[in-house]
């Protein structure tokens, strides 16, 4: 004697159709927003002298991974010095510029750690809500 089981999930399957590209967008769009937040911040507190520390602050592009998205942020300021090339955003955030204090008050040594410190809590949770609004609007 034999039974068997029949399970429709076609109308499952119309659901989710789509699903996968609207939710990469939200994700994308949602970690960009967060990097543009960071580097607005990192740029309001990076030491200034001749702003090209600030000017070299850059987000690039969301770039898809195995398991998910990575966003990235960097400031690379390199100029001429001593006969050759001397990249000082690196020497003041990472080399805690030499033990030098910062000549403009309000600014930062850690100029990328900060904001991130500051608001990367904050930022996880709009990209969570985006992602959740783009769920729903899937009628999830």
């Amino acid at each position: 004697m034999a039974f068997s089981l029949d399970f429709d999930i076609s109308k499952l399957i119309r659901g989710l159709d789509g699903t996968d590209a609207d939710i990469a967008k939200a994700t994308k769009r949602s970690m960009q927003d967060a990097l543009d937040n960071w580097k607005r911040e990192a740029v309001d507190v990076a030491p200034i002298d001749k702003s090209t520390l600030r000017q070299s602050i850059t987000t690039h592009e969301i770039e898809e991974t195995g398991s998910g998205y990575v966003g990235e942020i960097s400031a690379n300021a390199t100029e001429r010095w001593r006969g050759g090339r001397f990249n000082y955003a690196y020497y003041i955030h990472e080399e805690d510029a030499g033990g030098k204090d910062l000549r403009t008050p309000g600014t930062e040594k850690k100029f990328l750690d900060v904001p991130a410190e500051k608001n990367g809590d904050q930022w996880i949770r709009d990209i969570e809500r985006e992602l959740m609004q783009a769920f729903k609007a899937k009628g999830w």
